[in-house]
């Protein structure tokens, strides 16, 4: 019986640590891209990669509304939309939100003056949503956004959501 016990322990054991090692791989900004280019090279649809770059020392909410009249649309790189957030964290774009509610294809990151250093979804990026639906005043969809909060959980969680980042400009919750 206790040859039993021990092997259903060491079972669960493995079980725990690879469980944990799988989730820390696929919380990771590298793994995002990864991903993508695993799945679609043995012909899977995936969602197409997503930078988020924040600017060096930008700590707090970052925010993105899709498809605002007038503003830029996002750009592609090496196989990647870049979402490049001003210092005030909120990025308008007139390039349509993505279909998917997925964040494996996310990758986040900080601009630096030696280039793009990854942020950590286990201790960087809190809070993660996607694809916020705002209503114009009647049941239409107005806009959707999809945003993320970057600092430390102590900090994630003695900040608010900030009112300025409720909805692009001219649009109702």
């Amino acid at each position: 019986m206790a040859n039993i016990g021990r092997l259903i322990a060491v079972i669960a054991a493995v079980t725990l640590v690879v469980g944990a090692a799988v989730f820390l791989i696929f919380r990771s900004s590298i793994a995002s891209e990864g991903l993508y280019r695993v799945k679609t090279a043995v012909g899977l649809d995936a969602a197409t990669t997503e930078r988020h770059v924040v600017p060096e020392g930008f700590e707090g909410w970052a925010v993105v509304h899709y498809a605002v009249e007038g503003a830029p649309r996002l750009v592609e790189e090496d196989g990647a939309v870049i979402l490049e957030y001003p210092a005030t964290g909120r990025l308008n774009t007139s390039t349509a939100a993505p279909d998917d509610e997925g964040f494996l294809h996310r990758g986040y990151y900080r601009r630096t003056a030696g280039g793009l250093v990854p942020l950590s979804r286990v201790g960087d990026i809190w809070g993660e949503f996607s694809h916020r639906q705002f209503l114009d005043f009647g049941s239409e969809v107005a806009g959707r956004s999809s945003g993320f909060f970057v600092g430390s959980m102590t900090e994630f969680l003695d900040t608010e959501w900030p009112a300025e980042h409720a909805a692009p400009v001219g649009v109702r919750e």
